[in-house]
């Protein structure tokens, strides 16, 4: 089971999430709703994969996902995002996506990002 840390600042957006991951024996291991909260959970040293919602609390996500890409062991990175286009792309994937999964998307495109950025 691997183990996911949720960054997202909606609670409900959380909560659909979580529900997903379950069904699908992911375990969330660990949420944040903004910045701050995530910095301190990727300083414990976890281990697994990280769903980032680019809307936070903070608006911060930039930061979290460098702070991800630093970490030992370093942790692969889904950014959740209704932002697109190439430039969005390039600086996600400059900082260290390993995924970007566009929002909307239906659940077989998150499972399916997830199990790519643990291979990455």
């Amino acid at each position: 089971m691997t183990d996911v840390l949720l960054v997202s600042g909606g609670a409900e957006a959380r909560e659909v999430f979580r529900a997903l991951l379950r069904l699908h024996h992911f375990r969330v291991k660990s949420e944040a709703a903004g910045t701050k909260q995530a910095m301190n959970l990727l300083r414990t040293g976890f281990k697994g994969v990280m769903i980032l919602d680019t809307e936070l609390t903070d608006g911060g996500w930039e930061d979290v996902l460098t702070r991800a890409q630093e970490s030992r062991p370093k942790v692969p990175v889904v950014l959740v995002s209704p932002l697109y286009g190439a430039e969005f792309e390039n600086k996600a994937k400059h900082l260290g996506a390993a995924v970007i999964l566009p929002r909307p998307f239906e659940i077989p495109e998150l499972l399916a990002a997830i199990e790519q950025a643990i291979g990455a």
